[in-house]
């Protein structure tokens, strides 16, 4: 027999054996051939190590599938168990499947026919997928993929935890294989693997990868715009601003793959943005911004000497409203208490100096009492932070 449905339908015919043709056989069929390779034997799709086939042959045989996210399962258990443990917030939502299998047939194809090579990175370094060799210098790593892996398995490079996201490739010195032309970028890749070889490059889908030009890695160019950037972490999130392919309703975050956007709506969206100076939550960044830019002034430095208590952005700049306001000195001793003129040589003497003699004398306007309990604050940004951590449920 050549497949489990010929076996099948030969049982039920020749010898009369009742088979229940509507439900799923309740078997993984596996075929290997010659060489240790695999054969799936609905797509004929040959594998050289049955790990990778058995991988795949899971996609023929997902029967059931959730009507709030769209993903889909071997058997009716494991749905279950996805609806109990998985909260699904985006109802009846369907997942694309078409246009992920055409983003990687996409990928598959660029890798096949270009010298673009896949990477990872691991700890700061480039690694190989194949191998996980590491190096600092991407010069390295392309030393290490033309000697070592000149002619990889294409199927290697979409590594399990790879999941439905992009694969990065280095396109530096790109050539197209099958005719050895000079390509300078992955865009004119695509279009001359169409017209020149007539590839069967899918223009529904996205191209599945994410193109860097490593060269020396000392300046990193963006492959897509005319941005430079000086470390490659810039460079790999700059580099994602270019492929927000779904974008969040809510909240307008963009994302590469809908898996990603699926994954982040299930987040709730409610005041997640919280204001790190008091308990004020928001919907936005963009709230929380405006909400600290009013209440929460950025000028940390107060001058105690002034009624209205000024605020400055620097150290420096009070210092020198210190120096033309109130007859500052710089140097040793200049640090002078304002109700005995005694001076000391740091701000810190001083400081110690007024809470020890003139604590009970000192202007009620500079104490700031907790509403909550007696405590009392000599700044207002003190006040603030007590109350967020002591009384944030108030």
């Amino acid at each position: 027999m050549d497949n489990v449905n010929n076996l099948m339908e030969h049982l039920s015919q020749e010898h009369s054996i009742k088979i229940h043709f509507d439900v799923p056989y309740g078997v993984f069929p596996y075929k290997e051939i010659s060489n240790g390779e695999w054969l799936c034997v609905y797509c004929d799709k040959i594998f050289s190590e049955f790990l990778l086939l058995n991988r795949h042959i899971v996609d023929h045989f997902k029967n059931f599938t959730c009507d709030k996210c769209g993903s889909s399962f071997v058997t009716e258990n494991t749905l279950r168990n996805h609806n109990r443990v998985v909260k699904c917030f985006k109802t009846n939502y369907k997942a694309r499947e078409s246009s992920v299998s055409n983003s990687r047939n996409n990928a598959h194809i660029i890798l096949k026919c270009s010298t673009a090579y896949p990477f990872r990175i691991w700890q700061k370094n480039f690694s190989c997928i194949f191998c996980r060799v590491q190096s600092i210098d991407p010069n390295g790593l392309r030393h290490h993929m033309n000697t070592r892996h000149a002619n990889y398995d294409i199927t290697k490079a979409f590594y399990k935890r790879l999941g439905n996201d992009f694969i990065k490739i280095d396109i530096t010195n790109l050539q197209c294989k099958l005719c050895l032309e000079i390509i300078p970028d992955l865009e004119c890749l695509v279009d001359h693997l169409r017209e020149a070889h007539q590839q069967p490059l899918s223009s529904d889908g996205q191209h599945g990868v994410l193109p860097f030009f490593l060269k020396e890695g000392i300046h990193y160019k963006c492959a897509i715009c005319p941005n430079e950037f000086a470390d490659f972490d810039s460079l790999s999130k700059h580099t994602l601003v270019h492929f927000q392919n779904f974008v969040c309703d809510t909240c307008g975050e963009g994302f590469i793959t809908e898996s990603s956007l699926l994954a982040h709506t299930k987040i709730p969206h409610e005041n997640k943005f919280k204001c790190n100076r008091c308990v004020a939550a928001f919907a936005t960044a963009e709230e929380r911004s405006a909400h600290f830019k009013a209440n929460h002034p950025i000028n940390l430095y107060t001058c105690t000497h002034c009624k209205d208590k000024p605020r400055f952005p620097s150290w420096n700049t009070r210092r020198h409203h210190l120096i033309e306001v109130h007859n500052y000195v710089p140097g040793s001793g200049s640090y002078e208490c304002t109700t005995c003129q005694k001076s000391f040589k740091s701000r810190s003497a001083k400081y110690n100096h007024m809470e020890r003699t003139h604590r009970v004398k000192k202007d009620p306007e500079v104490k700031y009492t907790c509403g909550q309990c007696p405590k009392t604050f000599a700044t207002k940004h003190t006040l603030e932070t007590h109350i967020a951590k002591k009384h944030y449920d108030v």
